[in-house]
């Protein structure tokens, strides 16, 4: 028998004194049921060359063996099944090796098992084997069973023949792949490999196992955005020892595909794998002579330090207990078919809010019914790019988080703007040095503007624009063109008899609750129609503080009309104020009236300023907001630090790439797909002729009510958030249309 290399040391299938101590700290963080989706059963006659780990411990392991090893650590009630593969070796027998894992199986409930195949196993074999035990849910390849000596710098073609993944996509198995090469999840030809094949065969589920082989962290690091959008990939945590790879999949793929392993019974080695260089070292006791001098501590298990880093990502990522479920245990036994959740949920908490939040939502144009009723979701669990997830996963080729996010869902560069913020604290006694910054920025734009307030909301952005100019002016009376938000100021104009505000984007906007006093307070003109505002200034001149509009919604005014506006607004001692809320930023940076000419006094921005985190601007020249300093205007809220973090992080971005021009060639291209799908099927649709970045067509039926249902349903089922309206983001790629013109 070889000597052991530190035999002052217990080996790993004896727990120390270090071990429990370290495990009782786990487990205090650990959920209450465990489900290892990595786990191997072997005896050690099957393996060839057999590991001195391995050869110190039992000479065959079933499930009483791993219950008992990583029950010591995690506790053994905890763990509630696992799936099972048999320990791969260069000149094993492995049949016998599938064998052993598979009797190991009979008559227990909750675990399933994966079995070895090469390049030599046949597809009809394979298939037998399938087919006569239930117990099989997928694959487990491995480079050591390719023919060759270096088989570390493999192809996955070389290990993994491609009939494994048709086999996958026919029976909707799994695939657990160790890759390798140097780079792993770094290496081109790995990730063009797995984002092909896992596109040709959708159904085949692939588990990288090991965080993407991410033992060399930046490895994982670097290439798991190339990743992104494969809906068949998951992740296990097995025998990696650091967070930084776990916490990069989490970062992208989110908790629902992260799964827990201990890789057993590489768990039981005493030591860690450590990122070092430009590769990894295993520092273990069977490896490495440990002494005084150049280690202070004493190893513990493997499968200890691995569960940690688990732990650790999901601190970083700042998730909860139910994500920890999800993690440890439920998403394993959601991908192997073994937990099924009710696909009512989101509707379910849907009908149950309607009953503690009046009208369901926050926000009228997010209310389910305005979609689907009982079908579209009303929740979000994730969102990313033009990715959502609820119970399920969908693009959002809708109106895209009702146009504030023209970067996309969770832009990594804002995000990582906002995560300094909050790491170093967002709110303080003290206010924001980021405000200066971006009212600087704000001004540098937009050279007539010379000042700048901020709020969060783009409602009470407009708010405050109105109360500015009434100070400004010393009057009271605005003249509106357009929708401009909930306040008193805006449905004013609806407490007359009529519904003055129809045709200003929403109808029917009821005034109950707004002071019959401010009766006789707001006039609406139509966009384009200069009689009208001739005679709400031929009648209200005198009173008029503010002409408040877009300065364009979906196509461009009529030549000279936005000077006309100003003119008038001008001649009568009123302001001008553009609301950019929706529009600015989508046509050119700065907003719509840099692309016209035409500066206003007072502009007001929100949405897309900060995208999707809360951030509003009025900004304006000195005479403008002169109202400003007198008139109380102030809320502990507009003094946080997130929204300013955020907003210049998005200007930033925006001033380098140009998302004006991306998302005017993606709406075109969706409005020549509903061009072509309508006159291919006769559908009787009519796509307007606005602009490309905020793209809409409608029915033109006396159905048009149902058929937009119809068309919304069928688009749920295709995987797609999607309705008459499209606000094209930066995160809305050439790829995505494909899939969504596709249909």
């Amino acid at each position: 028998m070889t000597k052991r290399l530190n035999p002052g040391m217990p080996t790993g299938w004896k727990l120390t004194g270090e071990d429990t101590a370290f495990a009782a700290l786990l487990r205090s963080r650990l959920p209450r049921r465990l489900f290892d989706v990595h786990m191997h059963l072997y005896r050690t006659r099957d393996i060839d060359p057999c590991p001195a780990f391995l050869r110190a411990g039992p000479a065959a392991a079933g499930l009483a063996v791993w219950r008992e090893h990583i029950g010591g650590q995690v506790g053994r009630k905890r763990l509630v099944g696992a799936l099972c593969t048999p320990f791969p070796s260069k000149r094993g027998d492995m049949k016998a090796a599938n064998r052993f894992v598979l009797d190991a199986l009979k008559n227990r409930k909750n675990f399933r098992a994966t079995i070895l195949v090469s390049p030599a196993s046949t597809r009809a074999d394979t298939e037998a084997a399938v087919a006569a035990n239930p117990r099989i849910v997928g694959f487990k390849p491995y480079h050591l069973l390719a023919a060759g000596k270096d088989t570390f710098q493999c192809d996955l073609g070389d290990f993994l023949p491609e009939w494994v993944w048709q086999v996958a996509d026919e029976h909707g198995l799994l695939i657990i792949l160790h890759m390798v090469k140097d780079g792993a999840l770094a290496d081109p030809a790995n990730r063009k490999d797995i984002r092909y094949l896992c596109e040709k065969y959708p159904n085949a589920r692939l588990v990288l196992a090991h965080a993407a082989r991410g033992f060399h962290a930046p490895n994982t690091i670097s290439g798991i955005a190339g990743l992104r959008g494969l809906q068949n990939v998951w992740f296990d945590t097995s025998a990696v020892c650091e967070a930084a790879a776990t916490r990069a999949i989490l970062d992208e793929f989110g908790p629902r595909r992260v799964m827990w392993g201990t890789d057993f019974p590489v768990s039981q080695q005493r030591g860690r794998a450590v990122t070092l260089g430009s590769g990894f070292a295993w520092i273990t006791t069977d490896q490495v002579q440990w002494n005084d001098v150049s280690f202070f501590g004493r190893p513990v298990l493997v499968g200890l330090e691995s569960t940690k880093a688990a732990l650790d990502a999901a601190d970083m990522m700042g998730l909860n207990e139910e994500d920890l479920w999800d993690i440890f245990c439920d998403n394993a036994l959601r991908l192997l078919g073994m937990h099924c959740e009710h696909d009512t949920k989101t509707q379910d908490r849907y009908r149950a809010a309607k009953a503690g939040i009046p009208g369901g939502v926050q926000l009228l144009s997010k209310r389910p019914e305005m979609f689907a009723p009982g079908q579209w979701p009303a929740y979000f669990r994730e969102a990313r790019g033009c990715e959502v997830w609820d119970l399920g996963h969908y693009y959002d080729l809708s109106i895209h988080g009702i146009g504030a996010s023209l970067l996309g869902f969770r832009d990594p560069d804002v995000t990582r703007a906002v995560r300094r913020r909050v790491n170093l604290g967002s709110w303080s006694t003290l206010n924001p040095p980021e405000e200066t910054e971006l009212a600087e920025r704000l001004c540098a734009i937009h050279p007539w503007a010379e000042q700048a307030r901020f709020t969060r909301a783009g409602g009470e952005a407009m708010a405050v624009a109105v109360r500015i100019a009434r100070a400004t002016t010393d009057r009271s009376v605005v003249a509106v063109c357009g929708y401009h938000g909930w306040h008193d100021w805006y449905l004013a104009a609806n407490l007359g008899g009529e519904d003055a505000l129809r045709g200003h984007l929403l109808p029917g906007l009821s005034p109950l609750g707004v002071p019959r006093e401010l009766r006789g307070t707001n006039f609406t003109f139509t966009y384009n129609n200069r009689e009208e505002l001739r005679e709400i200034i031929s009648k209200q001149g005198r009173d008029l503080a503010a002409v408040v509009m877009e300065p364009c919604r979906c196509f461009d005014p009529e030549p000279g009309f936005l000077e006309f506006v100003r003119e008038q607004a001008h001649g009568a001692g009123a302001l001008l104020i553009f609301d950019e809320i929706t529009i600015g930023w989508r046509l050119v940076y700065g907003g719509a009236h840099l692309r016209f000419g035409v500066d206003p006094d007072i502009a007001v921005f929100g949405k897309t300023l900060s995208n999707g985190h809360l951030m509003s601007a009025v900004i304006g020249t000195t005479a403008a907001m002169s109202g400003a300093h007198d008139s109380f205007i102030s809320s502990s809220y507009w003094t946080e630090g997130v929204g300013p973090a955020a907003a210049l992080a998005t200007l930033e971005k925006m001033g380098r790439i140009d998302v004006p021009a991306h998302c005017t060639r993606i709406g075109e291209r969706v409005k020549n797909a509903w061009r072509e799908h309508g006159e291919r099927n006769h559908l009787p649709i009519e796509v307007d002729d606005g602009y490309p970045a905020l793209a809409h067509f409608s029915f033109e039926h006396h159905l048009a009510d149902a058929l937009r249902t119809l068309y919304v349903q069928l688009m749920l089922e295709r995987g797609f958030l999607a309705g008459p309206a499209f606000y094209v983001s930066l995160a809305h790629t050439d790829q995505i249309v494909d899939k969504y013109v596709a249909g």
